[in-house]
C-alpha cells in the first residue's frame, strides 16, 4: 500500500504482524495512534485505520499481560529461612484492606475481632 499517506503519517498496513510485537513496542505504537487521533489532524479513512489497528494493539497488550500473570510467582520465606517459589494469587475484587498508619502494629482493631490470616512460613519477601 505504498502512496497512500498510511505509513508516513504512522498507521502500518494492516497486514503488519501485531501477534510479533513486544508489549512495550505495541503500547509505544498504540500511545502513538492515541495521540494522533487525538490531535484531529487525520482524514476520516486515516482515523478508521488507526482506530482499527489500535484496537488490535490493545487487545494484543491485553492478551500479553494476561499471559504474564499466569507466570508471575511471589517470592516466600519458608521455614528456616529458605526461599520458595508459589503461584501470585491475585487480590480478591472487593476485598477491602485496613488503612494501616506508618509505625502502628499489625494486628486486627480490637472492635473488629478479626484475626490476621498470616502463615508466618509464607511470609513474603
Amino acid at each position: 500500500m505504498k502512496g497512500d499517506g498510511s505509513e508516513a503519517a504512522g498507521v502500518r498496513p494492516a497486514g503488519d504482524d501485531i501477534e510479533g510485537l513486544s508489549y512495550e513496542r505495541a503500547l509505544a505504537e498504540l500511545d502513538q495512534i492515541i495521540e494522533r487521533l487525538e490531535r484531529g489532524a487525520v482524514a476520516l479513512d486515516e482515523a478508521i485505520a488507526a482506530y482499527e489497528r489500535g484496537a488490535r494493539l490493545a487487545q494484543h497488550c491485553g492478551s500479553l499481560l494476561d499471559r504474564t500473570e499466569q507466570k508471575v510467582t511471589q517470592l516466600v520465606v519458608g521455614a528456616g529461612g529458605r526461599i520458595t517459589e508459589k503461584p501470585l494469587e491475585p487480590e480478591r475484587e472487593g476485598a477491602e484492606l485496613p488503612i494501616v498508619p506508618p509505625g502502628a502494629p499489625l494486628t486486627p482493631a480490637p472492635h473488629r475481632g478479626d484475626a490476621l490470616d498470616i502463615d508466618p512460613d509464607e511470609i513474603p519477601f
